[in-house]
Parts: C-alpha cells; sequence; structure tokens
C-alpha cells in the first residue's frame, strides 16, 4: 500500500482520519467545477427527457446533446459549430447510445477509446438495446458503463439519479485533457 490512515478516537467516539501520501503525489480533489454530461443521441425527446432527469438529479451540471457520432467528434476537436468553448465545454461524462446515423456508437466508442486525447473520458452506453451481444461489445471496446435506457420517465429519473450519485458523488473522474 503506497499511502497510510491514521485514526485516533475523538471525544465522542468518532474517528479522525487524515490520509497520507508519499511525497511527489498530487492530492486529487472532487469535482468543484460544473460537470459537463455531454449525451451523443439522435433522438431529441430522449435528450429531452435525459436533461429534464439531470435537472431532478443533479444541481451542479451542465448538459449539452449531440446528434450523433460525427458531431460528438466536431464537439472534441472543438471545430465546425462547436468551436466555442462556453457553449460546447469539454465533457467530464459522455452518454453515448448506439443506434446513431453517420456513425454509430460502436464506432464512436472505438474512436474514443483508442485515442489518447480522449479515451481517459468516461463513456456510459446509454441505449434501449439489451442485447448481449451488444453489452459485450461495448465493454470489450472500453465502455465504463451500460445503462438500458428505461421506458417510463420515473424510471428514466431513477436510472440518471444512480449514474449522477456513482458517477458525480462517488466517483472521481479524470482531470480534463481538453487538448
Amino acid at each position: 500500500m503506497s499511502g497510510t490512515i491514521q485514526c485516533s478516537p475523538g471525544s465522542s467516539g468518532d474517528r479522525k482520519t487524515s490520509h497520507l501520501r508519499p511525497s511527489g503525489q498530487e492530492k486529487v480533489y472532487k469535482q468543484a467545477h460544473k460537470v459537463v454530461l455531454v449525451m451523443v443521441d439522435d433522438d431529441e425527446d430522449d435528450c429531452i427527457l435525459v436533461e429534464a432527469a439531470l435537472k431532478d438529479a443533479c444541481f451542479n451540471c451542465t448538459f449539452r446533446c449531440v446528434q450523433d457520432g460525427l458531431q460528438i467528434m466536431e464537439y472534441l476537436k472543438r471545430s465546425g459549430q462547436y468551436r466555442d468553448a462556453k457553449s460546447a465545454p469539454y465533457p467530464d461524462l459522455i452518454l453515448l447510445d448506439l443506434n446513431l446515423p453517420r456513425m454509430n456508437g460502436r464506432e464512436v466508442l472505438a474512436h474514443l477509446k483508442t485515442n489518447p486525447h480522449y479515451r481517459s473520458i468516461p463513456v456510459i452506453v446509454l441505449t434501449t438495446s439489451a442485447s448481449i451481444e451488444d453489452v459485450k461489445i461495448c465493454y470489450d471496446l472500453g465502455a465504463n458503463s451500460y445503462i438500458i435506457k428505461e421506458a417510463h420517465f420515473d424510471g428514466l429519473v431513477t436510472s440518471i439519479k444512480t449514474l449522477k450519485d456513482y458517477w458525480l458523488d462517488v466517483a472521481t473522474l479524470p482531470p480534463k485533457n481538453q487538448t
């Protein structure tokens, strides 16, 4: 183990902890900035529903939706209609549908996870496909999670809240590359 935890009983029996780390290592801080989620989905209704679910689940989130695989690549490269960093902030998380026009979700995932500039961005596949083959392919390509879209809004809100709780409150996201 590279670090140690020192515990000492407090006056009420609670434990105080301090984390020590070896010299030369930076401390990891939880997200202090607005977290940016970018959804790649050609179904405008799905984008609207996820945005509404995020409003219920995440107060510190910025949400953007792009319509297909080529648009997410333009978004990440800051080209075309996505040149402005303020209107197209770099994502902390990508929500990816599989069935997309022009460049499908599997192709996008393969490109993101093999490109050193993008591979550290967590990609959560959010799709209607319950196919075990799709699940296997996506994890083989490097998906960080696979979530089947709920048919009802309440179920979608629950899924998005769970996603938010894990990825934004429990997990530590990688620093943004932004190159």
